[in-house]
């Protein structure tokens, strides 16, 4: 055998030792936030921190010059993981790294075609994807064959117009810092929006139209720590969200988890959570399509809470709902799917050792 290839299969063999000892890197390509909460960069933080936390050498890829990060709004966990300017040509990589890719990051799908680790695509929102992707490309052209999705509709969505990428579902978890406390709650009703605009269609009428409830006080929640938000869905009795676009509704799942009245304004797309069986919007929330609607909906809520006699109904079926989303679930989840993905890495290289082997005894 040639010394080039035993070059070649004592490289390959120290790749496979890598993955053995788990010192292969993963890396999650990650957006800056600019320090602004968002329920999809926490989704990858999550799945980082999981990792990490498992003895995997993980570590955040971003193209920021001046990188904020996620300290002002998730703890120091997060923060704390290892990020790198890959413009700075700060990190290289091998072929036992894992490297995933969010979807709007098409041009760097792009641009990493032909990086020796394996590429995995992950998949949150269907929208971004058709925004970010060129028109005549797809994820077939950059070599894109695998992804992780967060939700079974985005995943038909995507299978749909790429039926030949292998989709995985990694279910989210709502945190821990969501949850009930037995201190009494304030008449105070969260709002919710990225529109500042559809604040003052849900308060300014309400207050016209109800003047007798002049004394409930709303509470816009906007760019606050995770904490302060999980202390403001504990106090507040009712929360308000608009959120259209959403593609998974993490804020509703987080407000029903603190036991508070939760109205959502019906989004445009199919949530894997926001639909019963009979294809009807589930009782875990106080749906509405209209700021009107919400105006009655609203005022008969406060006087339900008022009377102590707010539907049962709403905390039971939010009760099976926040079953769904558990960390236990999401890690076996993960784990599983990277464990498989590594264990198929490492098999590929064992059988391309083999195929080296019996190229040199048929010479």
């Amino acid at each position: 055998m040639s010394d080039k290839d035993l070059k070649i299969i004592e490289n390959i063999e120290k790749e496979i030792s890598k993955i053995d000892k788990k010192e292969n890197r993963i890396f999650f390509f990650v957006i800056d936030s600019k320090g602004h909460p968002s329920g999809s960069l926490e989704y990858i933080y999550n799945l980082a921190l999981i990792l990490k936390e498992e003895g995997y050498n993980v570590s955040m890829l971003h193209t920021e010059e001046e990188f904020v990060g996620v300290g002002a709004w998730l703890d120091e966990r997060y923060a704390n993981l290892p990020h790198y300017n890959v413009n700075k040509g700060e990190v290289g990589t091998s072929p036992s790294d894992l490297l995933f890719i969010p979807e709007i990051y098409s041009q760097v799908m792009n641009q990493t075609k032909h990086l020796p680790c394996k590429r995995v695509a992950i998949l949150q929102n269907y929208n971004y994807l058709v925004e970010q992707m060129p028109y005549v490309a797809q994820w077939g052209d950059f070599g894109i064959m695998e992804g992780i999705t967060n939700s079974d509709y985005q995943a038909a969505e995507l299978n749909e117009s790429f039926p030949y990428v292998k989709l995985r579902k990694v279910t989210p978890f709502i945190s821990k810092l969501f949850g009930k406390t037995n201190e009494p709650r304030k008449m105070i009703v969260n709002v919710i929006s990225k529109d500042q605009s559809n604040i003052k269609k849900i308060v300014k009428p309400f207050y016209w139209k109800y003047p007798m409830f002049k004394w409930v006080s709303f509470k816009e929640l906007r760019n606050l720590s995770k904490e302060d938000f999980a202390k403001a869905l504990r106090e507040g009795a009712i929360t308000i969200i608009v959120d259209e676009d959403t593609s998974f509704g993490y804020a509703a799942l987080e407000s029903i988890k603190s036991g508070a009245i939760t109205m959502c304004k019906v989004p445009e797309t199919e949530l894997d959570w926001g639909s019963s069986e009979d294809g009807t919007l589930p009782n875990c929330c106080v749906w509405f399509n209209d700021y009107s609607t919400l105006h009655k909906q609203l005022a008969s809520v406060v006087r339900s809470w008022i009377m102590d006699k707010v539907p049962a109904v709403l905390e039971e079926e939010g009760k099976k709902v926040l079953e769904k989303y558990s960390y236990d679930k999401t890690k076996g989840e993960l784990l599983t799917y990277v464990n498989d993905t590594l264990g198929k890495r490492k098999k590929e290289m064992e059988e391309l050792i083999i195929q080296i082997k019996a190229k040199k005894d048929e010479e």
